[in-house]
């Protein structure tokens, strides 16, 4: 897994688009800031989409892939289904980045920089976003790479955003570790999702939950760690997949 980090990494280069498209981060800058003032809500949304493309197969964009006769996209599945949003926004920013560099910047990189400048707005960690994916073709079936200490930071996304009541119903009203008037800290048995308390609780990774709490720096740190290690699992290169025109259709 290690070999493969490293060769996967060495692929990418945060100035893949230097000389190609050099307006690029200035354009996905400012159209995440525009629709996170639209809807402060957008930020974690554009997070969420992130990690649900790069947990599916790795960061292709296969998840802004709509249905079509022949193939089911991501989605319309059960962890998705009127679940994920802000597909609308990476069309904007797509559709600015093709007027300035057309054909030449990927679906796939440019929701991983609405990630990052998501995070950033919303005054988290900042870390430099590697750059040259390509687009999948096909929807795919999961693939992670990520270990426990990975997770444990990822986790911390949910500090913003929201989640549909059916999500966390059965915890609040069934689970005897909640507390049912505070649902922020895990130390207090106070996590509003059921996988989020389980990172707390007698657990191999209580050590890093009581670190973060503790010492915000370290979980920005290992935060923006675990989001480049994310953003280069199984990405396409070179030869393969494509630089979609349309975010939602393969070309």
């Amino acid at each position: 897994m290690l070999l493969l980090a490293c060769s996967v990494h060495g692929q990418l280069s945060s100035d893949f688009y230097q000389s190609t498209c050099p307006r690029l981060q200035r354009i996905v800058r400012s159209a995440t800031q525009q629709a996170i003032d639209k809807d402060p809500i957008m930020g974690a949304a554009m997070l969420r989409l992130f990690f649900h493309d790069c947990f599916v197969n790795g960061c292709d964009a296969s998840v802004l892939l709509d249905d079509t006769p022949t193939s089911v996209g991501e989605k319309g599945s059960p962890a998705n289904f009127n679940s994920l949003r802000g597909f609308e926004v990476i069309d904007d920013i797509k559709a600015q980045v093709e007027a300035a560099c057309p054909a030449t910047v990927s679906c796939a990189d440019i929701l991983a920089l609405a990630a990052r400048h998501s995070v950033s707005v919303l005054r988290g960690p900042r870390w430099q976003v590697p750059l040259g994916r390509r687009d999948a073709r096909t929807a795919a079936s999961p693939a992670e790479g990520l270990d426990a200490k990975d997770m444990v930071a990822l986790s911390g996304a949910h500090t913003i955003g929201q989640t549909r009541c059916g999500v966390y119903r059965a915890r609040i009203y069934n689970d005897k570790n909640v507390d049912p008037k505070y649902y922020r800290n895990l130390l207090g048995g106070r996590g509003i999702l059921h996988s989020d308390q389980a990172l707390y609780g007698g657990g191999q990774v209580d050590g890093l939950v009581k670190s973060y709490s503790a010492n915000n720096s370290a979980f920005f740190a290992d935060f923006a760690l675990a989001m480049t290690k994310m953003g280069n699992i199984s990405p396409l290169t070179g030869a393969n997949g494509e630089i979609r025109l349309n975010c939602r259709k393969a070309n």
